[in-house]
């Protein structure tokens, strides 16, 4: 729901008497706003800066039809998720519908159109949109609050780091006096330090993960084999965009032993040297 309360609808169709009839029939309902256009391609501008909340697309306009409208809008990260509802009086037999689903709508309308089909369709695809949206919300809320315990953890890391190095230059100033305790207590803070005390709950961070990231580890152990947990984790981390760098300081190892599992990952992935790891978790 956006925050004034209304719903956009963009109405596609080359038929103004269509467009009318059809704002005829949803106007009766004070929370929409009617965005209209005659062709699939000024259909795609519109959405791209609209982000309307669902649209009603001809199938067959001038100029781009909305099958490849559909289409097009599907590959667009701000517009994949809008809801597209294919309407035509033609092209109405199951094949038909099947290729509209295929290309990326999730309802279809037959002309001429009937007002409670229009009513209730609208309003069901509209109910389904706004709880996808929240739930898209959710996660990425989820995946920020990931992201920031893993960047707390990183910090944490690399104040012990520091410490330990602190902790070195002491006990070799120590070395040179006869002050055994001062030593022994040095040695005992630097184990502290060097346990697993704040290491991350691995179990309570994958669960995590995998609320966000529904399927995912199970897609990859489907389509590649099973995965050892650290070559999991270190998938993890790369699908939420952290470096090698900020990895090594989270798992409290190197940068160059991060690469390294980089690269045995790429190979277990079947993905050439030149290809990106971090593209290819990415986009599954």
């Amino acid at each position: 729901m956006r925050s004034s309360g209304k719903l956009k609808i963009l109405i596609a169709d080359d038929d103004i008497s269509t467009i009318k009839e059809i704002i005829d029939i949803l106007s009766e309902n004070s929370d929409y706003i009617i965005l209209t256009t005659g062709n699939g391609s000024s259909a795609c501008e519109i959405a791209n800066i609209e982000i309307p909340d669902l649209i009603i697309m001809d199938w067959q306009m001038p100029i781009m039809d909305g099958i490849e409208a559909t289409l097009r809008l599907q590959q667009n990260d701000s517009t994949k998720d809008i809801p597209i509802i294919i309407s035509t009086g033609i092209m109405i037999d199951s094949s038909h519908l099947n290729k509209a689903l295929v290309a990326g709508a999730v309802d279809y309308l037959r002309k001429p159109v009937d007002a409670l089909e229009l009513t209730a369709r609208v309003s069901n695809m509209l109910r389904i949109s706004q709880a996808y949206a929240q739930i898209k919300q959710q996660n990425i809320e989820l995946q920020s609050h990931l992201t920031t315990k893993l960047i707390d953890i990183q910090h944490l890391n690399e104040l012990k780091i520091a410490t330990i190095k602190q902790l070195n230059l002491l006990k070799e100033q120590a070395s040179n006096t006869d002050n055994q305790h001062f030593t022994e207590t040095i040695l005992n803070t630097e184990r502290l330090l060097k346990s697993k005390t704040y290491q991350t709950d691995w179990a309570n961070f994958e669960s995590h993960f995998e609320f966000i990231h529904r399927g995912f580890f199970n897609k990859l152990k489907t389509l590649f084999g099973n995965f050892t947990p650290n070559e999991l984790r270190l998938i993890a981390f790369v699908k939420l965009n952290m470096t090698s760098k900020e990895i090594a300081t989270i798992i409290y190892t190197s940068p160059d032993s991060v690469d390294t599992a980089r690269k045995r990952l790429k190979k277990k992935l079947g993905l050439d040297s030149n290809e990106s790891l971090k593209s290819f978790i990415q986009n599954m």
